[in-house]
């Protein structure tokens, strides 16, 4: 799966998305006491503060509306919009959940974090890949670039 440079800077957060989910599914294993608990939340909870909640911003304001009308399943775009929506609510409860509740809301934050990159590699970034002309890929990646780095921490500090 060769990535259009204009999609790049999404798939990088993309994978700190699936490194977070190997890092809470590793923790998980076994007996996670209320310390490694604890340091799953925290890990969790800086990567949604510093790269995806805006990554999702980012997405919703510029990769969303330009490839719903291009691409042949444009109910594919909804279905995104609604996990990330689900995914703002998880890790709000993270943020208040007590250590009774902290393992499973763990477990339901990666596994829907997980699927929802992998759809978007797989499906959504293959779709837009073959559905735009190298013009409108190029104005999607300026687009992108400048929403990025308008809104995730990560993006900013690199830059500077």
């Amino acid at each position: 799966m060769k990535r259009h440079a204009a999609l790049v800077p999404l798939s990088r957060q993309h994978h700190d998305g699936l490194a977070l989910g190997v890092f809470i599914r590793r923790g998980l294993q076994g007996t996670a006491d209320a310390v490694a608990l604890e340091r799953l939340r925290e890990q969790a909870l800086d990567l949604w503060e510093l790269e995806l909640r805006g990554h999702f911003e980012a997405e919703e304001e510029a990769l969303f509306p330009a490839v719903r009308d291009a691409i042949p399943a444009p109910e594919l775009v909804d279905q995104l919009i609604a996990e990330h929506d689900e995914m703002r609510t998880l890790f709000a409860s993270l943020k208040q959940v007590s250590d009774d509740g902290l393992q499973d809301l763990l477990r339901e934050v990666r596994e829907i974090l997980v699927r929802h990159i992998r759809t978007e590699e797989r499906v959504l970034f293959e779709t837009v890949q073959d559905s735009l002309d190298e013009h409108a890929m190029a104005v999607l990646g300026s687009r992108i670039e400048e929403r990025l780095s308008a809104v995730c921490v990560s993006m900013g500090s690199a830059e500077a």
